[in-house]
């Protein structure tokens, strides 16, 4: 089953008389016709065979033999009654690495980061749980419960734009969340809609080799995400405890992983005041496919369904690097249709760079969204940029900066006002 797309195109392509690479425009909308059935009854099949699948691992997958192999997981989460989020990523990498993101902004006291940041490159620092720089992120039961914590200093104040020597104000931080979802997973290989694959791909000049690159990289990596809420405290030096409650995204990214394939994406992720929770994407991987969209919506009563079309275009969203303070997309989804507003804050955008090497630039931004221009929402967009021009971060080392002093030296003050 696996080759069958492969094989299927091979076939058409030699219909056509197309074993050369076809314009991007020739034979399109036969194309797109074809691609749609051939997906349709390949996504079917992988979806029967998903059905006896083994459940979610509790511990980090084995990495595979390659460079470029990892395991990651993301959580979001939005208070939804102030300004208050938290965004947390670990990635185990070969050799002992580890991809870690930390933000977070606590409404009335501030914005904190971790102070490895802009790097996001530290030790691993357990086989059986995913931890580094602090941050622990430990699977509870399967598909349902994680804990999500960090015990260290972070950096507060702006979120830095760019690498800086100075280290800033480090504040000692502690937290602990208990995440549970509230809805089930979307199989990004079993559970996306078929036409916008085939959209993208009868955009791209068709040859033996595309169809052997596309099969190759739906072989290699996986994604799985579910929404659910994050209940817990947080502790802040000179403060009292603050407990929250907060609804945002798990990602469960796996597989190989190789950032030089991806030219730029935009992500989108809201969570809507009725219940709705969405996800788009858009993608530049110049190997295969130069402008797919893709991604899915949960409604209110837990239904879920993978975005058929949408009208996103990178070359309509900062495709000159300059983040605009709003965006607007429209898509389909289960036979609607969503019209999503965001309003960018534009203090609350922090950057992370890709790798040892610095090549490459995440932007995340926290914004508010409007879906059909009445229901508010809370989440992100995401930017990523390839950049090969230089390493962007001076001497780039592995490390942790996170290490705190002796929490017995702590003094909360009694009132929870900003020092």
């Amino acid at each position: 089953m696996p080759g069958l797309l492969a094989l299927l195109a091979a076939a058409l392509l030699a219909l056509l008389g197309a074993r050369r690479a076809a314009p991007p425009g020739a034979w399109w909308p036969l194309k797109r016709w074809v691609l749609g059935c051939l997906l349709l009854f390949h996504g079917a099949c992988r979806q029967r065979a998903a059905g006896g699948a083994p459940a979610e691992p509790r511990r980090p997958r084995p990495l595979r033999p390659d460079p470029h192999a990892l395991d990651s997981v993301y959580f979001t989460g939005f208070a939804e009654t102030n300004k208050t989020f938290v965004i947390a990523r670990l990635a185990k990498r070969p050799n002992g690495t580890c991809e870690m993101w930390l933000f977070l902004r606590v409404d009335g006291i501030g914005e904190f980061e971790h102070p490895q940041h802009p790097n996001m490159m530290v030790s691993d620092e357990s086989e059986e749980i995913w931890s580094g720089g602090g941050l622990t992120i430990e699977y509870l039961e399967p598909q349902s419960r994680w804990r999500i914590s960090f015990d260290g200093l972070l950096r507060k104040g702006a979120y830095r734009q760019r690498w800086s020597e100075e280290e800033g104000e480090l504040v000692p931080v502690k937290f602990s969340f208990h995440w549970e979802n509230f809805t089930e997973v979307f199989n990004f290989s079993v559970d996306s809609h078929p036409s916008t694959f085939a959209r993208a791909f009868a955009q791209e000049p068709w040859t033996i080799e595309f169809f052997q690159r596309v099969k190759k990289q739906r072989e290699q990596h996986f994604r799985h995400e579910q929404w659910g809420q994050s209940v817990g405290e947080i502790e802040i030096k000179n403060h009292e405890k603050t407990e929250l409650s907060l609804k945002g995204v798990r990602s469960h990214s796996y597989g190989i992983r190789d950032w030089s394939e991806i030219y730029r994406y935009v992500m989108i992720l809201a969570h809507f005041e009725d219940g709705t929770a969405a996800h788009l994407t858009v993608i530049n991987m110049p190997a295969t496919t130069t402008n797919l969209a893709v991604g899915y919506v949960f409604f209110p009563d837990g239904r879920k369904a993978g975005i058929e079309w949408s009208n996103a275009s990178l070359a309509e969203m900062a495709d000159d690097g300059v983040i605009k303070d709003e965006y607007g997309v429209s898509f389909t989804a289960g036979g609607k249709y969503f019209d999503v507003s965001a309003a960018l804050d534009k203090e609350a955008c922090p950057v992370v760079y890709n790798g040892l090497t610095g090549r490459g630039v995440f932007h995340e931004c926290i914004a508010d969204f409007q879906l059909n221009g009445s229901t508010q929402g809370w989440g992100l967009v995401e930017f990523y940029y390839r950049d090969e021009a230089a390493q962007l971060v001076p001497n780039l080392q592995l490390g942790s900066k996170a290490e705190g002093p002796n929490r017995s030296s702590w003094s909360p003050v009694t009132d929870g006002s900003p020092p």
